[in-house]
């Protein structure tokens, strides 16, 4: 039975690429925000990737500041260092996905522990996550990049979930939007829950979710069928 769920937060309760909101005023126009928005997050993500995979690890928000600075000189945007560091700081700024928060209230309800285990630093999930409205159901915040100096898929981050989740490791259901973090909780024999909003195809490496769905609340309503259905189980032996 699952106990806790370990939440990815960007892309996966937050929309990284909601930032444009905050670009926009800067650049004078909404798609070119969008496309500086888009690219940050992919220089930002790779990087992620690159430093911790080369063991040179850069920690936030600088590491999310050069994203940012990459982004910008692709497009040819010159901005005053002001503005480049007003951006940065209001990286926090990020709107949760139209399903999360009805979703966690719901998982909340039943009775399951909910925990962050994410890249950024604490301070920046803590923001975040208060600007989304996602602290209110959530047990703890953990900070990879705090407390183990390394960012996912890196075995460190999911070793680090399962020490905090407080629970049996075949308790914990990792959840994310992302599918390099299905392998990685995968390879730590993690049960796992790919929230894809894109409906990406899933790469064909012999690695399969626990749970695929299109929605967050998607996944709480089948945890509260399963469970509902283990307790019918479990009070019909007892009658026997």
């Amino acid at each position: 039975m699952i106990k806790a769920l370990l939440f990815d937060t960007w892309g996966t309760l937050v929309d990284n690429y909601s930032i444009a909101d905050v670009i926009e005023p800067y650049v004078h126009e909404s798609h070119t925000a969008q496309k500086v928005a888009q690219d940050w997050r992919f220089q930002q993500k790779w990087a992620m990737f690159y430093t911790t995979l080369g063991d040179s690890f850069v920690p936030h928000p600088g590491l999310n500041e050069a994203a940012l600075r990459w982004a910008l000189e692709k497009h040819h945007i010159k901005l005053p260092e002001s503005a480049i560091k007003d951006i940065n700081d209001k990286y926090h700024q990020l709107r949760a996905y139209p399903d999360v928060l009805g979703a966690l209230r719901d998982l909340k309800e039943q009775g399951l522990i909910l925990k962050i285990v994410a890249n950024p630093t604490k301070k920046m999930i803590e923001a975040h996550s208060k600007f989304a409205g996602t602290i209110d159901y959530l047990d703890e915040i953990i900070s990879s990049g705090d407390e183990v100096n390394a960012f996912k898929p890196s075995p460190k981050v999911f070793q680090l979930g399962i020490d905090r989740a407080g629970c049996a490791k075949d308790e914990i259901l990792w959840v994310t939007g992302h599918f390099w973090e299905i392998v990685g909780a995968s390879h730590q024999g993690l049960k796992t829950a790919w929230t894809n909003r894109a409906r990406q195809p899933m790469l064909q490496i012999g690695i399969t979710p626990t749970y695929t769905t299109s929605t967050l609340q998607e996944l709480a309503d089948q945890l509260r069928s399963q469970a509902g259905g283990a307790g019918a189980n479990k009070s019909a032996q007892s009658n026997r």
